[in-house]
């Protein structure tokens, strides 16, 4: 097992997500935008945009005027932040998709990427020094 470890790929997860062949298309493309992501910081920005696609979801379900509500200002708040960057890709990814499609497709790359991050804190509790770290 630490041999294992020791060698552990956290990118792997990612590429087996791009080629599952019975992965809807959306979520491939989503895993492999965030291929050279961080472990935290990765899981950490497409957690926030989940959250923004989220709110846009439920002030929609609740009929809240676009005017009167916090989320697509939120929402463009982050993406004026992260001008070209992993976020804008995201959301450019899901935007043409219903809120609640979207935000579904959000929280399946979040959790992706929280196992990600989990697992560097596996591979340090058995001991291995620093290993490799992908990205950012």
């Amino acid at each position: 097992m630490r041999a294992w470890l020791t060698n552990y790929d956290f990118i792997l997860p990612l590429i087996d997500a791009v080629n599952d062949p019975d992965l809807p298309d959306i979520r491939s493309a989503l895993a492999a935008l965030s291929l050279g992501e961080g472990l935290d910081s990765g899981y950490y920005a497409a957690q926030e945009m989940a959250d923004a696609v989220t709110l846009v979801w439920s002030e929609a379900q609740d009929k809240v005027p676009v005017a009167h509500g916090e989320a697509v200002r939120h929402l463009g708040d982050i993406l004026a932040r992260d001008d070209l960057g992993y976020q804008r890709l995201l959301y450019e990814t899901v935007g043409t998709l219903l809120p609640q499609d979207a935000a579904g497709h959000l929280a399946w790359l979040v959790a992706r990427m929280a196992e990600r991050a989990d697992m560097y804190r596996v591979v340090r509790a058995a001991g291995i020094g620093s290993p490799a770290l992908p990205g950012r």
